[in-house]
C-alpha cells in the first residue's frame, strides 16, 4: 500500500520528521510518500493561513498524483492530511479518487469511541475559535469539555528531539495536567503536527487515554486504504 503524507504547511522539516515517525510506526509493505504545501505559512495558526492552506494542499495532492502517473506508478491507496483541522479537506475528497483521512477527524472520532468528552490540546494560535467552530459544526460542542493551548512557538515544539531539549515535553504536559484537572475530560487529544510524539512522552496523573493525532490519523489511512483494496480483490 502506498499513502501519502500531506502536510499543508510549508515547513519541509516537519513533513520529514511525521514521515520518519510514521515510517516507524508502518506495517510492512507500507510505502509512505511526504509531499508539503508548495505556498503558505511555515504552521497554520490563523484562519487566514487555514485559508491558503486549502488552496495550497489541493495543488501540492495534485502535483504529487500527476507525478505517480507520469512515472508509470500506481495511485495512493489513501492519503493523510496531516494539518490539525484539515483545511480544504472536503475539496480533496471532492477531486481526488483516494480516500483521505485528517488528523483532527481521526483523533475525534477515536475520542468518541473511547469516552463520553473530550479536550482538545493544541499549539498556540487561533485554534480554539477555529476547532468551536468545527464542534458546531459537526454538533459536537456537547461531547467536547474543552480546549487548550501551549504557549510558544509551534515549530520550536515541533522541533524538540533538533534542539536536545526536555523543557518542551514538560511545558506540554503542564498544559496537559492543567487541562484535565480543569476540564474532567475522559479523554484528551494533543492536536497537530508540532504536538506529535509527545503523547508517549508525558506523564499525567490521571489515568485517561491521550490521543496523538497524527498517530489516529495514519492508522485511519491505513484502515482506509486496507477498505480499498479488499473491495478491489472482491472484483
Amino acid at each position: 500500500m502506498k499513502i501519502l503524507v500531506l502536510n499543508a504547511n510549508t515547513s519541509e522539516a516537519v513533513t520529514d520528521r511525521m514521515v520518519a515517525a510514521l515510517n516507524r510506526r508502518a506495517p510492512a509493505g507500507v510505502e509512505l510518500a511526504g509531499v508539503t504545501a508548495s505556498f503558505g505559512q511555515p504552521y497554520v495558526t490563523t484562519r487566514q493561513s487555514a485559508a491558503v492552506a486549502g488552496h495550497a494542499a489541493l495543488e501540492a495532492v495534485a502535483a504529487a498524483a500527476a507525478k505517480e502517473q507520469e512515472e508509470g506508478r500506481p495511485p495512493f491507496d489513501a492519503a493523510l492530511y496531516a494539518c490539525f483541522g484539515e483545511p480544504g479537506l472536503e475539496a480533496l475528497r471532492g477531486t481526488f479518487a483516494f480516500p483521505f483521512a485528517g488528523m483532527a477527524e481521526a483523533s475525534i472520532l477515536a475520542a468518541l469511541q473511547l469516552g463520553e468528552r473530550f479536550s482538545i490540546v493544541v499549539p498556540h494560535g487561533e485554534w480554539p475559535a477555529m476547532l468551536r467552530e468545527l464542534m458546531r459544526r459537526t454538533h459536537l460542542d456537547g461531547r467536547c469539555a474543552g480546549i487548550a493551548m501551549v504557549p510558544g512557538d509551534a515549530l520550536a515544539l515541533s522541533a524538540r528531539h533538533a534542539d536536545g531539549s526536555s523543557d518542551k515535553t514538560w511545558a506540554v504536559a503542564r498544559v496537559v495536567e492543567e487541562t484535565i484537572a480543569a476540564q474532567a475530560p475522559d479523554v484528551l487529544i494533543l492536536g497537530g503536527a508540532a504536538l506529535a510524539g509527545y503523547a508517549a512522552e508525558i506523564e499525567v496523573a490521571a489515568p485517561l487515554p491521550i490521543i496523538d493525532s497524527l498517530e489516529a490519523g495514519f492508522e485511519q489511512a491505513l484502515a482506509l486504504a486496507r477498505l480499498g483494496s479488499c473491495r478491489r480483490e472482491r472484483r
